[in-house]
């Protein structure tokens, strides 16, 4: 069995509790592919809690993605239990203490994701924490169908090599994210007015063009600065943050799957000078891209 050696994609090491007295298995597969590590489990009713303190200190933010295939799954996230049963695909932050009970015998597959990957995405997977995607889900279903292909032994092509099939199930889960947001409870609210939705979507398309900023935000959606400030303001956000924000993901991901240099990434993700963005990447992680790059990488 190999195990990942990504530190993007290290699975969280567990301790597994057993309740069970006689007839006792275990039987469980590890798999990586690309930034994007997968456990399949099958084994009696336990208790598993996480060992964050072992966890390597390059090791990037992940969530994990956790399929109930039999049995029945409770997730512990701080002082909240979370109840799944078969055919849910349980959605969690494994950056934080967390812990399951499998109450009775049970087959799980859990497929772990540097969350700046999925963010990426358009979505704070953080906000999800929790939340669960039903069996019924074409999101979930179109993940599983990508997971069971990809440690199913199919013979590696373009599309089912590592690189491609984390590619893939990345993609497939942050459209199992956005499907899961648009179920939020506060969506019908977002819906009566659009402006901040619409202005961050530009930011998104938009984003690696030095002249984006708030007025040229403006002018596309024909509102005045006040206007456009105050609904962001209202959301718990800033129109300078949210372009921020977009073309740090951005250098994220170039950094993290590119071999682009700091300037090269700087000019492709909107910033025309380089000590600039150096500046706003040193505040947003506490060190250079350089150096975050060889650390992840």
């Amino acid at each position: 069995m190999q195990l990942p050696t990504d530190p993007t994609c290290v699975l969280v090491q567990m301790t597994a509790t057993t309740h069970a007295e006689h007839a006792v298995y275990r039987r469980m597969g590890r798999h990586s592919f690309g930034h994007v590590g997968v456990a399949q489990i099958a084994s009696v009713a336990q208790t598993v809690d996480s060992r964050m303190h072992e966890v390597p200190p390059q090791a990037m933010e992940s969530t994990q993605f956790h399929f109930v295939h039999s049995g029945s799954l409770v997730v512990r996230l701080g002082e909240s239990d979370h109840r799944f049963g078969v055919g849910d695909l349980a959605v969690y932050d494994a950056s934080r203490p967390f812990s399951f009970v499998y109450p009775e015998e049970f087959r799980a597959t859990i497929i772990q994701v540097p969350t700046v990957l999925l963010r990426a995405g358009g979505v704070l997977p953080e906000a999800l924490n929790g939340r669960a995607a039903a069996g019924g889900s074409r999101s979930r279903i179109a993940l599983e169908g990508l997971l069971r292909g990809a440690v199913g032994g199919a013979t590696p092509s373009a599309d089912t090599g590592p690189t491609g099939l984390s590619h893939r199930l990345v993609g497939a889960a942050r459209a199992l994210l956005r499907e899961l947001d648009g179920d939020g409870p506060d969506r019908g609210v977002r819906h009566t007015d659009r402006l901040v939705e619409d202005a961050v979507d530009h930011i998104r398309r938009e984003f690696a063009d030095p002249a984006l900023s708030a007025g040229t935000i403006a002018l596309r959606h024909h509102v005045s600065l006040r206007t456009l400030f105050a609904a962001f303001e209202a959301e718990g956000q800033t129109v300078a943050g949210s372009i921020r924000s977009a073309r740090l993901a951005a250098a994220e991901r170039l950094l993290l799957t590119t071999d682009a240099t700091v300037a090269e990434t700087a000019r492709a993700v909107g910033y025309t000078d380089v000590t600039a963005f150096i500046r706003v990447w040193r505040s947003h992680t506490g060190t250079t891209p350089a150096r975050w790059r060889r650390l992840v990488r």
